[in-house]
């Protein structure tokens, strides 16, 4: 059987090829369902190096000294100027030509010290940040929510968040960030529409006395569904060092859909976004398959020039120089 929500029974083989979360909102708590098989191969678990990597990487922190993992100031994980980077108004992504038209919204400009957060937590040398990296998707998931009304759910059957896909080696490695991002986005779309159910009840919103909605709130699902083709174009290879136009080009190929998603509507997530191809080849992948992508979420977006918009550039940071001033601005070891 599948999982039960507002809109029906889901697809078996959506329940069955995906690893799937699935959060209830109202009353404003998120509730883990299990899928109804046991995890097949496509859920990847952490091999004995990964674990092998991080034990040594936590036992190695034992003997040395704690630094924010942005800026280097000495004894917090992370200090509260780098945190507020990362905490600020989410802004909306201008410069990603490769995404289209698709409304991209980012929760940091990449420079400076988000740009060194987000590097030590991909690449997990600095796992002490995973409820940081949470806490950021759950506010950007219910911001996003706050400004979207769940009547764009045409069906009724429910949300749809949907990460990039993640390489091999990073699967292997067990550092799936764009997954757990995912899940985090998700968990805060649900609070965020259960919120505003909540609210709507409320006296004096509806001339009395508190009352339940009068619908319930849509079923979000987080659902790591998406797998990158192979050969030219497929995005095996990583972005890092590649210009713009290699960049649109690695990931030219759309990847592939592992579960029916026709008739669903879908909102991306991934970590970082540069010129959009990743998210752009996302897109037509499930478009192709017969979805509707609402936006993409991302923790930070490259700063190019004039094509951020400014109004939305998060308080206290009008320039990326301004973020790589702070980083510079370690103290002094003796």
């Amino acid at each position: 059987m599948g999982i039960l929500g507002p809109g029906g029974l889901l697809d078996d083989a959506l329940c069955h090829c995906v690893s799937m979360t699935t959060f209830e909102p109202y009353p404003g708590l998120a509730r883990l369902s299990t899928p109804a098989s046991p995890p097949g191969p496509t859920e990847p678990r952490p091999g004995p190096g990964a674990r092998l990597l991080t034990a040594l990487t936590q036992g190695a922190r034992l003997g040395l000294p704690l630094t924010c993992a942005g800026c280097g100031r000495w004894e917090t994980v992370l200090c509260s100027d780098c945190l507020a980077l990362l905490t600020a108004e989410p802004l909306e992504v201008q410069h990603a030509e490769a995404a289209g038209d698709l409304t991209v919204v980012a929760a940091a400009p990449y420079t400076g010290p988000v740009r060194e957060m987000i590097l030590a937590w991909k690449q997990g040398r600095r796992q002490d940040l995973d409820r940081v990296m949470a806490r950021v998707g759950r506010r950007c998931g219910r911001w996003w929510a706050q400004r979207t009304n769940p009547t764009v759910l045409t069906d009724g059957s429910g949300l749809l968040v949907v990460p990039a896909p993640s390489g091999l080696a990073r699967r292997a490695a067990g550092r799936l960030v764009a997954a757990a991002l995912a899940d985090d986005v998700a968990r805060g779309v649900a609070h965020g529409w259960g919120e505003a159910l909540i609210d709507a009840a409320a006296p004096g919103a509806r001339g009395g006395g508190a009352k339940p909605p009068d619908t319930a709130s849509p079923q979000v699902l987080s659902a790591d569904l998406l797998r990158r083709s192979r050969g030219r174009g497929s995005g095996s290879a990583h972005q890092r060092g590649r210009s713009a136009r290699q960049r649109r080009v690695n990931r030219a190929d759309p990847p592939r859909v592992l579960a029916p998603v026709a008739g669903r509507e879908v909102l991306l997530v991934d970590d970082v976004v540069t010129t959009g191809a990743t998210l752009g080849a996302c897109r037509r992948a499930l478009e192709q398959a017969g979805a509707r992508v609402l936006g993409a979420l991302v923790l930070a977006c490259t700063t190019t020039g004039p094509h951020t918009r400014r109004g939305l550039l998060p308080r206290g940071l009008a320039t990326g120089d301004q973020a790589c001033a702070h980083a510079t601005s370690r103290p002094s070891v003796r």
